[in-house]
């Protein structure tokens, strides 16, 4: 209904839209308001007396004949309109009281004469009563509770208008006054098109009623509408159309004849029968689906595909006879359609098509009847309808009609299934008319498909070529003429490979004649395939169908054919890939045909098919790969020619004139999904990339350019095409482009010296300032240039300029005569679109558009490669100075000063992770992401000139737009994220500062102010800090200091989210005091809280400290203990924050706040929390659980996390204690003793020992800040400042107590500062040094305590510079041990475990004897310092020692191995000795103990008291994999020889302990042991079976492990003993391989092992706890969840590894070797070096027998050599990538990485035999080292060739490369790391030869008698720090491309055929 209009009723209407938006808990004021504009209405007496019209009974007058008014009407009709939006029910039943009371009389209302009323459309009668049953059916249904009332409306109204119809029907008939009939006509027209807009309505809303309810209602219409009605409606519109009536009214009925005859809708009694049977035909359709409404759902499709039982629920009131009334209704309506009535005058075909509505309506509400119930609606009755009309062409020819009888036919063949094949035969028919409209044929053709589904596959089939020969028929042919058998379509189900070859007729003979006809009938039948087989959903059915179809193109005639080519395109949307391959193939020939033809109709529809498929092909469908791949290729194959064969313009013309065609699929294709975010694997989309840039090559070959014919005429295409492509260059190898564009084929076709000079020509068109440069330039990078061109261009005027950037990745390129062509490219790309942006004529170019494209191009800026940064720049500069507006915008400025923070973050990062570096860097907030190379000197420059560019474009628009440049900049700096390592420090923040204090130039009298002082700089920093503060002010929502107002959340908040209300209270003290106190207990329960809540509470809590004049001694206390409390560095900065404010704005609050801070920092040290916990310390790694595992950054950085985070709070506190302490020195004496006290108590706490490395800065600060209190308090007498400076030297020495360390992790600036704060302390000490005398009897003097603490801070400082500058950069000041001797004994008064230290520090034989001497004579102040005992016991035990070893026994244990040693013979088995050393042992956890397997067994040999037997028995009982490993170690030591020959002198003592171990298990141990032990026996067991096929082929020997494995059962936890962490769940029983070997059978094979997750906080916090304190149920508890590892976990994960399983070689050498490995893995992770190695499993399990992990994801560098490749280098650019890609950059540092730790281990254990084939590198870059044959003493043959310190060769040096760190990033980096790796070896040299020692006697060959002494010197232990970093480096020089390793290398190479 359309009542626009006047404005008034559009206001009215938008007026009462708003008002139902009104909240719930409103009163509808506003609706209430519109309704009571409108007058009452009263209801009739008894509803319905009076409806009788004026024209009859003239004497009544009811409410509806005074007249309504324009006004009321506008509101009548906003209100209906409103009213179905109503959320509230109070004003859903205002507003039904009001308008019910219109519905009863809306058919005889009469209205106020007005101009505007027949702008109510079609007839005011139908919209008021439309849209008033409308508004109440829809409030009804959703309110039940005013359906009462509506239906009472809703019955009146019916009633009213029966009676009217009824007077009306007789009146008009009867009548003879013409003017009267005039006048009764006018009245029946109104009461009519009333009952069309109320059916309407009622259609709409069937569920408004029951069913019951329902039938009334169409009872009571039914009766009221009745024949002698209509007749007089028809004699009504007769008289209205031809009456000469000069009347308003008369006129304005015509309009509305008029209109409804325009809608195709004449007004008549058919229009009225078509509302009504629709009003039926929604009743019945909700019986069927009550919770779906009919119109919105097709139920004839879903009952035709048979959905209907499944989807739909019957109404449950719908009885038989309530059915049967509905069917005989439909019945009688379908009898008076087919033999005419009175009043069905149907002498035009609009009434006949309301005719054919309510014969559809009716057919329509058949069905639904006969789904309800087939035997009152019966099949047969409906099929006889519909068959019947099937014949009729006009009735056919109506879309409606026709799909509702087509759709019927096959719902009735679902209940009439014996005559589906005569209905599919009558359908078969009705599709071969010829006069048919497509879209009956495709509803005919869905149904016939239905039909045939329901029968079988082969109906289907047969069909489908029965249509076929109808278009065989056509072709001239012979035709066939066959019965179409309904037995054929219920035979038996077959599949399409049974189906005959070929036709074997058709049911269907036609005679035919015309062209025209033919067309027409086979252009039917070829839809009805199409139809049929997309409808069957079988894509063996489509491929059929696409086959028929092919097979009949040029049969015909041409356009059937191009009929047929279209229509197959639909079919391979819904087939699969090889069918669109095929059919593509077949477009492809067909359109060189067509060309070479020149026929254009078959060239328009494979244009037409081609595009469909683009169109309609789905993104997610493979389907879209193989189209866009096969159009790629197409353009490819055009001109696919050889070099020279171009010989005249002509053949690149035509070539050229076949690509474009193409285009335009490819550019709907490439604009519904851009070829590059293709789905599927990494290789597809590189396959399609390449395509599309070929593609884009080739028609730059073929002289396609803006500036030609095909260009033009294609230039959308063309441009949509280059919009969504990539740029033409090889994203993986962008920094080779160059390379690859001289190697690039397509590039190279018609390479002729016409065809280069065209295309020169071309290219100087565009660039002529280059043309220098293009005539050197070859032909390739001619045509590339023009192709980038070209593409560029087009996406430049698409909207994007940036991407021109990505061809600038390759350096090559800076000194290129390519690259100074792709400049040239750029500047012309980015004019031309700046040249469209300038006018502003087109959105994409406003200024927005332009920001995010200059957004691009500042990360451009940024980019790894130079020449990318000087384009960008170039392209900045320019796009700034023709649209400065682009600037001034919040995403570019911001972008802008993100990239300059990201810029000096990555740069910072040198300092902070020394050798790690981050490629890839993102802001969310400038919305950019960069990625940087890994040169520290390239991000410098970068940054400088990124800064320099930046202040040059910001200087620019401040110069024209300062204000709004300014307020981004404020916007700027008022989002901040803290969380930063370096807090709100920003190069961004700070240059956005600078540029807002500048003085515009626009600004005259500022810039007229001259400069006073030279040193003065005038600027306007100080306004715009104004504005910023004043910004800040409306944007926080917290209080200020001076608001009175603040309060605070009620404590009931607490237990949700903190916010920020304000709340209305008496007393804001007494409410702060409670929201604090509830908030500090959930701190003490350690409840979450936000750190943005907590702000808001406690900023209300400074701020009312502030302004208070009264103590409020409570909420000071909350306001300092809640940040202490979180303890955490941002809780602790908030804290500091909050408490100055408040000193400085409150001066009376300092003492108390300073007080408060004190005693809670002293609670910290008695509570142990932070730094001053007992636990917060790093292990010795050989105290510990040593892993064979690859090296772990990212746990080493959690690691340094969780110190830092441990840390940083007190440090910030100390920070702040420092600052207010030289702030108040000269204050209160008061506060002074607060902070004397706090720094005695914390002197006092340091002196707890600590060994964590990055304590050193903190313990140091606090000294310093003593030292300075000493200095400078004011309240310090005598005694007080000798006890103050007593403390802080003993707390300076205290750190010394420690091992000597060095720094945790690569952050240079915490090494920096503790070298600082060390200096500052030295300086202090100066300053002091007459402070704090002995001035009292008692007081000894502490000069000598100061002297020692000089030269520990001296030696300490030269340490860590050596640590800084490894490779001898600026010296500083050195460590000295010249008079260190004489304070041995102050060191030891001090501490013993100082003096101890004091050995390890200073290597001096006096002061050796010195600490020894002290030593034995006083060995119980020594007890907890484990150190001690290698001093006090040596080598082997000293003969002065004896009262001194009983202390042993209390003594503090040493770690494992050490322990271990206390057993050979050099110890003699002193009863003392040994009994300390199982203690030591004991103490350990298992866990640890575990690693020293091989030495414990060892052991046994010198065990003569029994102690290592009966500690291996207790171990066994508490970890069964500890017993196992124990077996298997034992076995293997058993024999001197691989054959089990020779005994070894320990095998009897082994044999003992086996037993008495194995004697030992019990239960579930016993059957774990036996289960384990029979698996592995059977995996090795093997390599014994295949013995006798060592000297078969390797095909059979795969095979026998095969069949072996297959054998294998794998038990439930049983594991590989190389994995004793995880259990074996499966094993890949096709995975064997044997290895190459001349007489033994090893053979690989790969397993399925579950592991547990490593919990890195667990780890951490147990390597925190110290051996005495794991009691012994930890280590039961730690071994025991070892030896459950196969229960379900959710922590666990599954891994397949691969082993080796050897028999008769020794692996024990092995064992040891990696054993050692493992340990320096520890050693380096103990300080947090940053360095890789990998120490693989591999575990001797039986004399010559072991098992050897895989290195998963690795190959050997004697392999990479096999496959041709010419070096690492080579082989890391291919892999990786160029130098200056990311990823090659990346795997270099983990190379790096690896070499510097493997060439220490290398130098140190002596590995030999290094060959290529020993050496492997895995994916990710590392260099790794395998098979451990020779070392320490021995090499291959006894002969030396190896005598460099360890293996570099000239292809390592390359891949890092070079040799000069001052050139080379990566070789420093290796140097360096190399140094450190070193260094932190030799503070272990002990611990690493107690090892050994223990192993001497094993017989392995490695051994020789001066074994132990090299390797010691090895260690250059008499060497300083410095000096072994020198002696390092020497090494370095001196292995690097050493001859010797070349020489054994060639050796390799001709002996056993090893490439290098």
């Amino acid at each position: 209904m359309d009542h626009r209009g006047s404005l008034r009723r559009e206001a009215y209407a938008k007026l009462a839209a708003l008002s139902t938006r009104e909240p719930v808990d409103q009163d509808g004021s506003n609706i209430q308001r519109l309704v009571s504009a409108i007058s009452s209405k009263t209801p009739p007496p008894n509803g319905h007396a009076y409806g009788y019209l004026d024209g009859v009974l003239r004497s009544i007058a009811p409410t509806s004949r005074k007249r309504m008014s324009t006004r009321e009407l506008d509101i009548l009709l906003a209100l209906c309109s409103a009213a179905v939006k109503l959320e509230v029910p109070e004003h859903a039943a205002r507003a039904v009281k009001q308008l019910g009371a219109y519905l009863p009389e809306a058919h005889t209302q009469l209205f106020t004469p007005c101009p505007y009323l027949q702008d109510i459309k079609p007839s005011p009668w139908a919209v008021v009563t439309h849209d008033l049953a409308h508004a109440l059916l829809s409030m009804a249904t959703r309110f039940p509770a005013l359906k009462p009332q509506v239906q009472d409306n809703v019955k009146s109204y019916v009633s009213n208008w029966s009676q009217a119809a009824a007077t009306l029907a007789t009146t008009i008939t009867s009548a003879e006054d013409e003017e009267s009939n005039e006048e009764e006509a006018v009245e029946i027209a109104a009461i009519s098109v009333s009952l069309i807009g109320f059916l309407d309505a009622a259609a709409n809303h069937p569920s408004f009623w029951s069913a019951p309810e329902r039938l009334a209602l169409i009872n009571s219409v039914r009766s009221a509408i009745s024949e002698q009605y209509l007749i007089a409606l028809e004699k009504a519109i007769s008289t209205i159309r031809h009456t000469d009536w000069d009347d308003p009214i008369a006129r304005d009925w015509k309009k509305s004849l008029k209109y409804y005859a325009a809608r195709q809708a004449p007004l008549g009694a058919m229009h009225l029968q078509q509302s009504f049977m629709r009003l039926v035909q929604a009743c019945t359709a909700h019986w069927v689906a009550k919770d779906l409404p009919s119109r919105n759902v097709d139920l004839l499709d879903s009952y035709m595909k048979g959905a209907h039982l499944e989807k739909f629920h019957n109404e449950e009131d719908v009885d038989d006879d309530m059915v049967e009334y509905l069917v005989d209704l439909v019945t009688d309506q379908m009898n008076v359609l087919e033999e005419g009535s009175d009043y069905l005058q149907l002498t035009s075909a609009w009434q006949k098509r309301l005719a054919f509505l309510v014969k559809a309506h009716a057919l329509e509400a058949f069905v639904h009847c006969m789904v309800l119930d087939d035997e009152l609606a019966e099949p047969a009755v409906l099929l006889g309808w519909c068959e019947d009309a099937l014949e009729s062409q006009p009735q056919m020819s109506d879309p409606t009609l026709a799909k509702t009888i087509l759709q019927s036919m096959a719902t009735a063949a679902r209940y009439m299934p014996d005559g589906a094949s005569n209905v599919a035969r009558t359908l078969l028919r009705f599709l071969v008319q010829g006069t048919t409209r497509p879209e009956a044929i495709t509803t005919a053709a869905q149904s016939l498909a239905h039909i045939l589904r329901m029968v079988s596959t082969d109906a289907i089939i047969t069909t489908l070529y029965s249509l076929g020969n109808v278009l065989s028929s056509q072709s001239g042919a012979e035709k066939q003429h066959q019965t179409f058998s309904p037995n054929g379509m219920n035979g038996h189900h077959e599949s399409l490979s049974s189906v005959p070859g070929g036709p074997t007729g058709s049911v269907i003979s036609l005679s035919m004649s015309g062209d025209e006809e033919t067309s027409l009938i086979c252009g039917n039948v070829a839809r009805a395939i199409v139809t049929v087989a997309t409808t069957c959903n079988d894509h063996k059915i489509v491929a059929l169908a696409q086959t028929l179809l092919a097979q009949k193109i040029s049969r015909i005639n041409l356009i059937v054919d191009a009929r047929i080519i279209e229509y197959t395109a639909v079919l391979a949307v819904h087939g699969k890939e090889n069918e669109l391959k095929s059919l593509l193939r077949l477009y492809s020939r067909m359109h060189s045909e067509a060309v070479q033809q020149r026929n254009n109709v078959v060239f328009e529809a494979v244009r037409a098919a081609r595009e469909y498929l683009a169109a309609h092909v789905d993104t997610s469908s493979p389907l879209f790969r193989v189209l866009a791949v096969q159009l790629l290729e197409r353009i490819l194959s055009k001109g696919d020619i050889v070099e020279g064969e171009f010989k005249h313009s002509a053949e690149v013309e035509q070539a050229a004139q076949e690509i474009a065609p193409l285009l335009k699929p490819l550019a709907i294709l490439a604009s519904r999904k851009p070829i590059v975010d293709l789905e599927g694997s990494g290789e597809d989309r590189t396959e399609i990339e390449a395509l599309a840039r070929e593609a884009w090559f080739n028609i730059a070959v073929h002289g396609i350019t803006l500036q030609s014919r095909i260009g033009q005429q294609y230039y959308h295409e063309l441009r949509l095409l280059a919009m969504h492509s990539a740029p033409v260059v090889d994203r993986d190898r962008t920094e080779l482009l160059e390379s690859d564009v001289e190697l690039n084929t397509v590039l190279r076709r018609g390479m002729s010296s016409q065809h280069v000079a065209e295309q020169k020509r071309n290219l100087i068109s565009v660039i002529p300032d280059q043309e220098n440069h293009i005539r050197h330039l070859s032909y390739q990078k001619v045509v590339y240039l023009n192709a980038v061109y070209l593409v560029e261009s087009l996406r430049a005027a698409s909207g994007s300029c940036a991407k021109i950037l990505t061809y600038f990745a390759d350096p090559v390129l800076r000194e290129s005569d390519l690259g100074a062509g792709l400049s040239a490219i750029a500047m012309e790309v980015v004019k031309s679109y700046v040249q469209r942006a300038r006018p502003a004529k087109d959105d994409d170019y406003a200024a927005p558009y332009i920001a995010r494209q200059l957004v691009e191009i500042f990360s451009g800026c940024c980019h790894r490669s130079a020449k990318m940064q000087e384009v960008a720049r170039a392209t900045a500069d320019h796009i700034i100075n023709f649209a400065p507006s682009a600037l001034i915008q919040k995403s570019s400025i911001f972008a802008l000063l993100e990239l300059l923070s990201i810029l000096w973050s990555s740069c910072l990062e040198s300092e902070i992770d020394e050798y790690e570096w981050k490629s890839t860097y993102s802001s969310a907030r400038g919305k950019v992401t960069v990625d940087l190379s890994d040169d520290y000197v390239l991000r410098r420059r970068t940054l400088d000139a990124m800064l320099t560019a930046a202040r040059r474009w910001m200087t620019g628009v401040v110069a024209i737009a300062p204000l709004d440049v300014k307020g981004l900049l404020q916007t700027y700096l008022s989002e901040y994220d803290d969380t930063g390592a370096y807090g709100h420090v920003s190069l961004g923040r700070s240059f956005a500062l600078e540029i807002g204090s500048m003085i515009p130039s626009m600004d005259q009298r500022l810039a007229a102010i001259e400069q006073q002082a030279k040193t003065t700089n005038v600027n306007v920093a100080s306004d715009f800090i104004a504005q910023y503060t004043t910004r800040q002010e409306y944007r926080f929502g917290g209080i200020a200091p001076n608001d009175s107002q603040g309060q605070f959340p009620h404590s009931a908040e607490l237990h949700g989210k903190l916010v920020d209300g304000v709340k209305t209270s008496t007393d804001i003290a007494d409410e702060a005091q409670q929201t604090l106190a509830e908030i500090e207990q959930r701190t003490t329960l350690h409840s979450k809280i936000p750190l943005q809540d907590l702000k808001g509470v406690l900023r209300r809590a400074a701020a009312l400290l502030c302004r208070s004049k009264l103590p409020q001694t409570a909420i000071v206390h909350y306001l300092v203990n809640i940040p202490l409390e979180v303890f955490t560095k941002e809780s602790i900065k908030m804290g500091i924050s909050l408490w100055l404010g408040v000193i400085h704005e409150n001066a009376r609050m300092e003492p108390r706040i300073l007080t408060e801070i004190a005693q809670a920092w002293e609670t910290t040290i008695d509570r142990g929390v932070g730094v001053f916990s007992p636990n917060f310390h790093i292990l010795d790694p050989f105290y510990v659980k040593e892993e064979f595992a690859p090296s772990d950054r990212a746990l080493l950085l959690k690691q340094a996390q969780i110190a830092q985070n441990t840390i940083s709070p007190h440090l910030r506190l100390l920070q702040f204690f420092e600052s207010h302490f030289n702030a108040i020195r000269l204050g209160s004496p008061h506060t002074q003793r607060t902070l004397v006290r706090m720094i005695m108590r914390t002197l006092k706490g340091f002196q707890r020992p600590r060994s964590h490395p990055l304590m050193r800065e903190i313990h140091f600060h606090a000294v310093l800040l003593g030292l300075k209190i000493l200095q400078f308090s004011t309240c310090l007498n005598k005694n007080t400042m000798w006890r103050l400076k007593d403390r802080i030297l003993s707390t300076a020495l205290a750190w010394f107590r420690n091992p000597p360390a060095w720094s945790f992790g690569g952050n240079r600036l915490q090494v920096k500062a503790e070298v600082k704060v060390m200096q500052d302390v030295l300086s202090m000490l100066v300053t002091t040094k007459t402070f704090g005398t002995a001035g009292s009897a008692g007081k000894r003097d502490n000069d000598s305590k100061l002297n020692l603490l000089e030269a520990l801070l001296y030696s300490e400082i030269g340490r860590l510079n050596v640590w800084l500058h490894p490779l001898g950069a600026p010296s500083s000041e050195g460590s000295t041990s010249a008079n260190i001797a004489p304070y041995a004994r102050t060191a030891w008064a001090e501490d013993p475990s100082l003096a101890v230290q004091l050995v390890t520090r200073f290597p001096s034989d006096q002061l050796h004897r010195d600490v020894r001497f002290l030593l034995c004579n006083f060995p119980d102040k020594a007890l907890h310092e484990p150190n001690a005992i290698d001093l006090l016991l040596g080598e082997t035990l000293p003969q002065d020692l004896s009262f001194q070893l009983k202390y042993l026994l209390i003594w503090t244990s040493v770690n494992p191995c050490q322990a271990v040693t206390y057993f050979l013979p050099g110890y003699g088995n002193h009863p003392f000795v040994v009994q300390y050393a199982v203690r030591a042992l004991d103490s350990h956890s298992i866990d640890v103990t575990f690693f020293y397997v091989p030495q414990i067994v060892q052991a046994l040999r010198y065990d003569a008291l029994g102690y290592v037997e009966r500690f291996i028995v207790e171990a066994g009982k508490f970890s069964q994999l500890f017993a196992h490993q124990i077996l298997w170690n034992m076995q293997a030591n058993a024999y001197k020889d691989d054959d089990a020959t020779i005994e070894d002198d320990l095998k009897p003592t082994l044999d003992k302990v086996t037993d008495s171990l194995t004697a030992s298990f019990t239960g579930a141990d016993k059957d774990f042991y036996e289960r384990e032990f029979a698996f592995f026996s059977e995996v090795t067991g093997i390599s014994g079976k295949l013995k006798p096929f060592i000297k078969k082929p390797k095909p059979e020997k795969k095979a026998k492990i095969e069949e072996e494995l297959r054998k294998i059962k794998v038990e439930v936890g049983v594991y590989l003993p190389s994995n004793p962490d995880g259990v074996v769940v499966g094993i890949d029983r096709k995975s064997g391989k044997p290895l190459q070997s001349h007489a033994k059978a090893p053979y690989m094979a790969t397993f399925r092992i579950k592991k547990q997750r490593n919990q890195g906080t667990d780890d951490q916090a147990q390597q925190m706890a110290l051996p005495e304190q794991l009691p012994k149920h930890k280590r039961v508890k730690s071994s025991t969840t070892v030896t459950t590892a196969a229960s379900e976990d959710v922590n666990t994960y599954e891994v397949w590894q691969s082993a080796i399983f050897k028999v008769g070689d020794d692996c024990r050498q092995d064992v040891l070797a990696l054993q050692l490995i493992s340990a320096f893995r520890g050693i380096f992770n103990s300080v947090g070096l940053d360095v890789y190695v990998f120490p693989y499993r591999v575990t001797a399990t039986d004399t010559g027998c072991g098992v050897i992990d895989v290195l998963p994801n690795s190959i050997s560098r004697d392999m990479l050599g096999r496959e041709a490749v010419n070096g690492l280098h080579d082989y890391f650019i291919t892999k990786y990538g160029g130098e200056h890609s990311v990823r090659y950059q990346e795997a270099r540092t983990e190379f790096v990485k690896s070499m510097a730790a493997y060439s220490v281990i290398s130098y140190l254990l002596q590995f030999k035999d290094r060959h290529n084939g020993n050496i492997m590198v895995d994916d990710k870059g590392h260099i790794l080292h395998i098979d451990f044959g020779f070392l320490f003493d021995i090499s291959p043959g006894g002969v030396r060739f190896e005598r460099a310190p360890f293996k570099l060769t000239p292809e390592m040096l390359a891949v890092m490369g070079g040799t000069d760190p001052n050139t080379s990033q990566a070789y420093r980096w290796f140097e360096e790391l190399t140094v450190k790796a070193f260094l932190c070896s030799r503070q272990y040299c002990g611990k690493l030869l107690h090892l050994v020692s223990l192993m001497l006697d094993s017989g392995l060959p490695c051994f020789k008698p001066e074994t132990m002494r090299n390797l010691r010197s090895r260690f250059v232990l008499e060497k300083s720090e410095k000096d072994a970093a020198e002696y390092m480096v020497g090494l370095i020089k001196k292995s690097a491309a050493n001859f010797s390793t070349k020489v054994y290398d060639e050796f390799q190479l001709l002996t056993n055929g090893i490439p290098y």
